[in-house]
C-alpha cells in the first residue's frame, strides 16, 4: 500500500493511495494540472478509479480534467452523481465511466474492497471511504473528512485502518475570536459541519491500532486552525490517553507530501 497527499483545505483536496497493485485518486479538488503534475512526480501513469466524497468545489475541481486524461472511472453516490449530471460539474464523460458507489454496499476492483460509508456533513449524500486488501487483511485505509462529528458509521470504519487521513478542520477559540460571520461559525461548529482538533484526537484515541496507524490530519482551516497547532492539540490528547501512533503527519494545503509506503 502506498500514500501520498497532493492538496488539503478549503482550497482543494486530493490524495493518492496505491492499493493491490491499482492507483486511485480520492477527491480532486484542485486543477487537473496540478494534479497531473503530482502523479507524473511519482511516477504514476494509469489510474483505476476516482472517488469523490462529496459535491462541494474543493473536492471535485479537477475530476472531470483529471478523468479525461486519465481515462479514469468517477465513483460518487447516487445523490452526488444527480447534482454533477444536473449541473454539468465534470465536463463531458464516456458512460462507462460513471460509477455509482452505494454507502454500506462494497465493491471490489482488483484487490481492492470498496466501501463507502455516511459521514454527517451538510452536502447531498456525503460519504468517507474504506480501501482494503483482500489479501492482507492489514491493508486498510480510510478516508474521513467534512463531517461534524462522529458516528458510530464512522467509528466503526476507522478501526483497524493501517493509514487514516482525518479532518481536524479548526481550533474553536481560534473560530469565535476569527472574522467569520455568525452563521459561518454555527456551521462549522454544527452537527453536520467540521471537526475541531480537539474532537480529531478524541476520535483518534477510539480507533488507532496503537503503534501501528498512521494517521493524516487533513482538511485544516486557514483562518482558524495552524498546523502545529493541530499537530499538538491531537498529540496531547494521545499522549493523555497512553496511545502511540506508528506515525503523525499534517496533510499540506499546497504542497504536495511524500510517497509513503506500508509493506
Amino acid at each position: 500500500m502506498k500514500f501520498f497527499t497532493i492538496a488539503s483545505g478549503s482550497s482543494g483536496n486530493a490524495y493518492y493511495l496505491g492499493l493491490g497493485g491499482k492507483n486511485f485518486l480520492i477527491d480532486a479538488g484542485v486543477s487537473g494540472k496540478k494534479i497531473d503534475h503530482a502523479l507524473q512526480q511519482m511516477n504514476i501513469r494509469s489510474l483505476d478509479g476516482i472517488f469523490i466524497t462529496h459535491e462541494h468545489r474543493d473536492h471535485i475541481t479537477g475530476a472531470g480534467v483529471v478523468a479525461r486524461r486519465y481515462k479514469a472511472d468517477i465513483y460518487a453516490t447516487p445523490l452526488t452523481w444527480r447534482y454533477f449530471l444536473r449541473h454539468r460539474s465534470l465536463g463531458a464523460l464516456e458512460e462507462s465511466q460513471v460509477k455509482t458507489i452505494e454507502p454500506e454496499k462494497p465493491i471490489t476492483i482488483g484487490d481492492a474492497k470498496v466501501t463507502a460509508f455516511d459521514i454527517p456533513h451538510d452536502a447531498l449524500q456525503p460519504v468517507g471511504y474504506s480501501f482494503r486488501s483482500l489479501s492482507d487483511r492489514d491493508e486498510k485505509m480510510v478516508i474521513a473528512t467534512d463531517f461534524g462529528h462522529a458516528t458510530d458509521i464512522v467509528k466503526k470504519r476507522l478501526k483497524n485502518a493501517r493509514v487514516i487521513l482525518l479532518e481536524s478542520n479548526h481550533d474553536p477559540e481560534m473560530l469565535e475570536r476569527g472574522r467569520y460571520h455568525r452563521s459561518l461559525k454555527n456551521r462549522v461548529l454544527s452537527n453536520h459541519g467540521h471537526l475541531s482538533n480537539a474532537q480529531a484526537g478524541m476520535l483518534l484515541a477510539e480507533v488507532v491500532v496503537p503503534n501501528k496507524t498512521h494517521v493524516f490530519l487533513a482538511h485544516l482551516s486557514e483562518e482558524n486552525n495552524t498546523p502545529m497547532l493541530a499537530f499538538d492539540t491531537v498529540s496531547r490528547v494521545l499522549d493523555g490517553n497512553n496511545i502511540k501512533l506508528r506515525g503523525l503527519q499534517i496533510a499540506e494545503r499546497h504542497i504536495l507530501g511524500e510517497m509513503i509506503s506500508y509493506e
